[in-house]
């Protein structure tokens, strides 16, 4: 990266930048200090950043800005916004759909990549660490302070609760240190014991070692959790530094012809929380199914998924509704150019009404609908736990606003689909609209002249009233195989409700949208509760009493099950709550089954 053209760019283009970057779902080793310390007599005209802790104001030379979030401490490290520290220093600021990777470009067409859950950045085309784990907040992508600012070669000072970052006005011809020699890293595991009964777990641990401390790429070959038939297995690490030299350790291991477990025994038990394992399909059919009664509560559904694919700008879908609602939103953009989403809230009443939002999730934009899905479901059910999608609005007569803000935020390019599923409580009635505009325009002032779209086929939209189902049950579950079938149309009906533009029945083709709270008061000690796919591909997430599991199927989904929770030695009290999540296939089932004897 050329210094020179780095530092000039941040103070040239640092009123020019225009920012495109996306939410998109998300670690750590200590970068080597490349940051350059500049005399008075280097810098001319001052060019400081200013950034306070717990606050989202910047200060830039005098002028105050506000930041997408907080400046933040989590477990030592500093945390900012990409996007608005990008912002500040002149960068553009792109997405990487194929990659998930957000990316930052200077005028000198340095380019830097980022991404959530990721301990490297690249920049142009090199590897290197972070000293924090980057992750996504609410659609935020926040990275260590310390380590963007070294990736750019700014000079960070703190001073008590805020930070000091100077931009240099100048150029510096000092010029940057001969690299010193690298060595390749040295790829190594072990296991507990060199051999192994069929069946039987085996523990793998990575001792690889780098001079530098920079493996940023480890790629296992056979290290299967067990093996189930005898004979000589050979297992494989390649490690891989930020330079790009490699080397492999490869290891033998005996599986002796006794049995410990039967792999359906092993899955069982081991089986990661998330995670999925092969079963007979065909043979759930024969598990008793748990007879399924359910009361509902007073949620109404305002479900926007129709036209799914939006060829046009308009009005998706619209109704008034008063007191608690659910939303699922669930659109491709295909204006042929970028475009954005936005939902507004309109006081049709005489009096003051208040929005309350308690629980909400978006994700995207993305090509992958059923990614959208499984995200924005899993960060609904976050919310609900740690309550941070609280917010409270008050709309005067007549007055309009916007709300859900994480979806009108990002621009969509075409071809990308976003989603969102929310809860909010209205104390009177509230007219809410859909709507999908080119990203220039204005939505609040074409509202009045945008045209109703039509929804085609089977893509639903409607208002359904009730949409929140309640199971419970008091019966001992789980010291047999049993089932909970939903979504089938059969034991558990399709909603009927409006389309609240057009004023015709509208049908919830899968319950999309609708919530789901099973509470079972007394499953059986070691008992495994396991998700089934009967209809094809299912991306989701469920909530397990006050843990969020991801819920990932592909393929012959129906001859698959996905790890949701495993009781203890004792009965126990098990809540689960799921809505069919946008972009996957359904019915599915609930599958309660007992857990064989652990051995040892």
């Amino acid at each position: 990266m050329n210094i020179k053209k780095t530092i000039l760019a941040a103070v040239i283009a640092a009123s020019q930048a225009v920012f495109v970057i996306p939410a998109y779902a998300e670690s750590v080793e200590d970068i080597p200090d490349k940051q350059m310390q500049y005399s008075n007599s280097d810098i001319g005209i001052s060019n400081q950043l200013v950034l306070y802790l717990n606050s989202s104001k910047i200060e830039q030379n005098g002028v105050e800005y506000t930041a997408l979030r907080d400046m933040t401490v989590k477990q030592g490290v500093t945390y900012v916004s990409l996007r608005s520290l990008a912002d500040r220093l002149g960068y553009k600021v792109g997405y990487d759909a194929s990659t998930n990777e957000a990316l930052v470009s200077s005028s000198d067409a340095s380019e830097a990549r980022f991404k959530a859950n990721r301990n490297t950045y690249v920049m142009d085309g090199s590897s290197y660490p972070l000293n924090g784990t980057p992750y996504m907040d609410e659609g935020v992508l926040m990275l260590p302070l310390r380590s963007l600012a070294a990736a750019y070669d700014i000079t960070v000072t703190l001073e008590g609760d805020k930070a000091v970052l100077q931009l240099p006005a100048a150029t510096v011809s000092e010029p940057e240190p001969e690299p010193e020699p690298n060595e390749p890293p040295t790829a190594f595991f072990i296991t507990d014991k060199y051999k192994y009964r069929m069946g039987e777990p085996i523990r793998y641990e990575d001792r690889s070692t780098d001079d530098e401390d920079a493996i940023v790429d480890r790629i296992w070959d056979n290290n299967k959790p067990a093996f189930f038939e005898p004979g000589i297995v050979e297992v494989s690490l390649q490690v891989t530094d930020k330079h790009g030299l490699s080397s492999t350790y490869k290891q033998q291991i005996e599986i002796t012809t006794e049995l410990l477990y039967t792999k359906e025994e092993f899955d069982r038990l081991y089986t990661p929380v998330g995670s999925n394992f092969d079963i007979s399909g065909s043979s759930v059919l024969s598990f008793d199914a748990l007879p399924y009664t359910y009361r509902t509560e007073p949620y109404t559904l305002f479900r926007a998924s129709g036209p799914e694919t939006v060829n046009s700008e308009g009005i998706l879908y619209q109704d008034t509704i008063e007191g608690t609602t659910l939303f699922m939103i669930h659109h491709k953009n295909k204006l042929g150019e970028k475009a954005k989403f936005y939902v507004v809230a309109e006081n049709k009443g005489e009096s003051p009404a208040s929005v309350d939002i308690s629980g909400l999730g978006f994700a995207g934009p993305t090509n992958h609908p059923e990614v959208a899905g499984r995200s924005a479901a899993a960060r609904y059910f976050e919310s609900m736990i740690n309550g941070r999608a609280s917010k409270s609005m008050t709309l005067s007569p007549g007055e309009k606003k916007l709300i859900f803000t994480e979806l009108s935020a990002v621009t969509v390019p075409d071809g990308d689909v976003v989603t969102l599923n929310a809860d909010l409580t209205s104390s009177d009635p509230i007219q809410y609209t859909v709507l999908i505009v080119k990203a220039k325009n204005d939505p609040v002032e074409m509202l009045s002249t945008l045209p109703y779209l039509d929804p085609k086929e089977s893509i639903i939209r409607g208002t359904f009233k009730d949409s929140a189902r309640v199971f419970e049950y008091n019966e001992l579950v789980g010291t047999k195989p049993e089932r909970l079938p939903l979504t089938d149309n059969t034991t558990d009906p399709f909603q009927k409700g409006i389309d609240g533009i057009k004023l015709t029945e509208a049908t919830n083709s899968g319950n999309y949208g609708v919530l789901y709270y099973i509470v079972l008061n007394r499953v059986a000690p070691n008992t495994l509760i396991t998700f089934n796919p009967r209809g094809g591909l299912y991306s989701g997430a469920a909530r397990v009493n006050n843990e969020v599991v991801h819920i990932k199927h592909i393929g012959s989904t129906q001859d698959s099950t996905s790890v949701l929770y495993r009781t203890g030695s004792q009965e126990e009290r098990v809540e689960l709550w799921i809505t069919p999540a946008a972009g996957s296939n359904l019915p599915f089932t609930f599958l309660f089954l007992p857990m064989p004897e652990v051995k040892n």
